[in-house]
Formats: structure tokens, sequence, C-alpha cells
């Protein structure tokens, strides 16, 4: 099986996503269950699914709400790099708490399998932003 270096940087994302509390290693070791789940699961390198999932279900551009008087104007704002790994690793994170599974690593796994799959909430939210986004682009800031 192939282990990944222990300095992913996205796998470091994760692990800081996950931490609660100062306890890095005990989110080290949920990740590296969850890759062993994934593994267990598909037979297939983990690190790619998790990599798949989490661009999966990172939106493009976020929408923030102003008040003008009695109007909400809703202006939707394109995401970096960065911002968009955070919130999909973030809508994957929310996602996974409705998994069945005992554990956050077990949940996890399935919730990224399933993202991969095409059958998450994370996608669903994904959706709803993007079409809140298209309904208002005629807002965006010049």
């Amino acid at each position: 099986m192939f282990i990944p270096p222990a300095n992913d940087p996205l796998l470091e994302y994760l692990t800081s996503a996950i931490l609660q509390n100062g306890h890095r290693a005990r989110a080290a070791r949920l990740v590296s269950r969850m890759l062993l789940h994934i593994h267990a699961s598909t037979r297939a390198l983990p690190v790619p699914i998790v990599r798949e999932a989490i661009m999966s279900a990172s939106p493009a551009v976020r929408v923030v709400s102003h008040r003008h008087a009695t109007k909400t104007v809703f202006m939707p704002i394109a995401l970096t790099e960065k911002q968009r790994v955070h919130a999909g690793v973030k809508a994957i994170i929310t996602a996974s708490e409705s998994k069945p599974g005992k554990t956050v690593d077990v949940r996890l796994a399935r919730e990224m399998i399933a993202v991969v799959q095409g059958e998450s909430r994370a996608l669903e939210e994904k959706v709803r932003v993007h079409k809140l986004a298209m309904v208002n682009r005629g807002n965006i800031k010049r």
C-alpha cells in the first residue's frame, strides 16, 4: 500500500480542520485512520480520493448579503484557492456529521467516498451556493 508523505499539505490542512483543543496528535491519528478506511472500502490509493473529494466539494464563489434600507442584496464573490479548499473541507466535515458511524474517522471516510460518487450533502450545498450566485451575478461590486 502507498503511504503518503508525512507532510502532504492537504492532509495537514485536513488535520488542522479536525483539530480540537490543541490535540494535533489525535487529529493526525483520525486522518490516518480515515485514509485506512478509504483504502479498505475502495481498494484504491486514499490520498487521490481525498484530494478529488475536497476539490469536488469546494465552491468557486461565496455569496455575501448587504442590507440597503429594507432590501437585502446578495453579492457573489470569487474565492481564492485556499478559501475554496477551506470551504470544501468545512462542507465535508459538516456533511459527515449526519453519516452513520461511531467515530469521526469512519464518518469522514464514508463522506469522502460519497462525495466522489456524487451522493453527498456537501455537493448539494455547493450547487445551492452556485445557483444563488448565478441568480445574483448582476450585483457584482465593481
